[in-house]
């Protein structure tokens, strides 16, 4: 796979998501001053024909903090999720609301509507069977855990099951194959994520826990084999590692990581160019290639900031096959 830059205008732009509509490609992420909600994030997306070229074409209110911009396509409508600390003093950096955008035409954007206020965050929304499914998380660290809910329309969402509850359990992400969903957990505080599987209709979960750590999950298939990717720590001798006591100590990169469905453990396969504040990837496949979003800071030192040592770029990595390259 060859990776390269295709956003960078010196300021924290992180959490991508990428899809293709009406003959174009589309990457959505948060443009801020730096990573934390102080950051005072906006959700920018952007679009090309040919992934080389890229125009701004929208940019949704800031509020306090938006975040976490996921792109779906549902009823022939390009559909963008995100959510925003409230714009109550009471409530900021501790209630979120979830938003959701469509577009006809790839162009045009209607004003954000909010979901029912379930104080969750919908983190990734996913179609199967001609509706879809939204794995939402719970905003308050007391009070974490990973859910399922439903929509027949993209704006009425109904909850369906618990994937993980408390656990330090929060973002996930969805991968559908036939009559099973499996759902990439993260826990914090240093724990490997979750691999949850659930038939149809998917109100009951089994769960596995895994050996690596990975932070800003994505699940998707390519080639008949599953993979993950997120933010990883690597040790000094080239190794993943599977706890950690300091962060400062590893470096952080973005890798693909395959997961082996018989052991449910994640095997690594590819470390993308990638280094500093990394990861939350997106992926589209099309005639035969995959596209994965992502974000890295690796090439801050050779780019222009203003915002210090919070610059980060929105980095595409393309190719015909997914090569393993980590022993």
């Amino acid at each position: 796979m060859k990776s390269y830059c295709i956003w960078w205008d010196g300021y924290h732009n992180a959490f991508t998501d990428i899809a293709r509509f009406k003959d174009n490609f589309f990457v959505t992420f948060r443009h801020g001053t730096k990573h934390p909600a102080e950051g005072r994030g906006q959700i920018y997306v952007i679009k090309s024909k040919d992934t080389k070229r890229w125009e701004l074409i929208k940019k949704f209110p800031a509020l306090p903090d938006s975040r976490d911009p996921k792109l779906f396509v549902f009823k022939n409508k390009l559909g963008v999720v995100f959510f925003a600390i409230s714009d109550h003093p009471e409530f900021f950096r501790h209630w979120v609301h979830s938003y959701i955008s469509y577009s006809e035409d790839g162009v045009n954007f209607s004003d954000p509507i909010r979901i029912e206020n379930y104080n969750l965050r919908f983190w990734r929304i996913r179609n199967y069977r001609d509706v879809v499914y939204a794995a939402t998380c719970k905003s308050m660290p007391e009070e974490m855990g990973t859910f399922l809910f439903r929509s027949e329309d993209g704006i009425k969402f109904d909850y369906v099951s618990t994937i993980v509850k408390d656990d330090h359990a929060n973002e996930a992400d969805l991968l559908f194959e036939d009559e099973t969903c499996y759902a990439l957990v993260r826990r914090e505080d240093c724990k490997t994520p979750v691999i949850a599987v659930s038939k149809y209709p998917f109100e009951k979960w089994v769960r596995y826990t895994t050996n690596v750590i990975l932070r800003g999950p994505h699940i998707f298939k390519y080639k008949g084999k599953i993979y993950c990717t997120g933010r990883v720590f690597l040790r000094p001798d080239g190794k993943l590692h599977s706890y950690i006591k300091n962060e400062t100590e590893y470096q952080p990169k973005t890798a693909i990581l395959e997961l082996d469905k018989k052991n449910m453990i994640l095997k690594p396969v590819l470390i993308l160019p990638s280094g500093g504040d990394t990861s939350y990837c997106g992926s589209i496949i099309y005639q035969g290639k995959i596209y994965l979003s992502y974000y890295s800071q690796h090439e801050i030192k050779k780019r222009k900031s203003y915002v210090g040592e919070h610059a980060s770029g929105i980095y595409l990595a393309t190719g015909k096959s997914i090569k393993k390259e980590i022993q």
